[in-house]
């Protein structure tokens, strides 16, 4: 029974923390319109982080269980 070292963090925070700085540099040099891009794909941002916490809650009960 292996036994784990420590537990890694959750990708979901650090992921959106890059999307949200590449969408308001974009906004700073093209004029991109960040806000709706953000009221468009709100849905789809809480889809990534859910699947993201799920891969990591499985990927951490496995290594748990090895």
């Amino acid at each position: 029974m292996g036994t784990v070292q420590g537990k890694a963090g959750s990708i979901a925070g650090p992921f959106i923390l890059i999307a949200i700085g590449v969408l308001f540099l974009l906004h700073n040099l093209t004029g991109f319109d960040v806000f709706h891009v953000i009221r468009q794909y709100w849905p789809l941002i809480l889809i990534a982080v859910g699947v993201a916490k799920l891969v990591e809650h499985f990927r951490v009960s496995k290594q748990v269980s090895e």
